[in-house]
């Protein structure tokens, strides 16, 4: 699923949020690789989309890194976010730092829901560059492979 609209991004944050919490009664661990095929796309297409699949397999860390379902799954998320610092991580930006720099990935994941929100509408909020910025993506991806 490719969301177009921010209701079908609610929906997906909705299932993402769902799958950290423990709760998601689908098929978590395709929900997550599904996740990941759509970060390497969007990584591969350059789109404004990735700060959104990013997080969202963000979000969706506790239940990869910590459950461990299936260690192809676990592989391809890595994968995916290794692409994410591939094609990023030279970028440069003019922001002094990043939410990446101060977020603990294991104490903030309630508060990346809001952020998740904010970037399916990019009408929203300025905090949105910041957010979506290459060097905070690389930031997370980085973090999220060294959990």
């Amino acid at each position: 699923m490719k969301p177009a609209a921010p209701d079908e991004w609610d929906d997906l944050i909705d299932t993402w949020d769902e799958i950290r919490q423990g709760y998601y009664l689908g098929d978590a661990p395709e929900a997550v690789l599904d996740c990941a095929r759509n970060l390497e796309a969007s990584v591969r297409a350059g789109s404004p989309d990735t700060a959104l699949w990013t997080l969202g397999l963000v979000l969706t860390g506790p239940y990869v890194i910590y459950a461990r379902p299936d260690a192809a799954a676990e592989a391809r998320v890595l994968e995916a976010m290794g692409a994410v610092e591939q094609a990023l991580g030279g970028a440069t930006c003019a922001h002094d730092e990043h939410p990446c720099d101060d977020m603990a990935l294991d104490d903030e994941l309630d508060s990346l829901r809001d952020v998740l929100d904010m970037l399916a509408r990019p009408e929203w909020d300025a905090a949105r560059d910041i957010w979506a910025c290459p060097r905070n993506l690389v930031g997370f991806a980085r973090a999220f492979a060294d959990a």
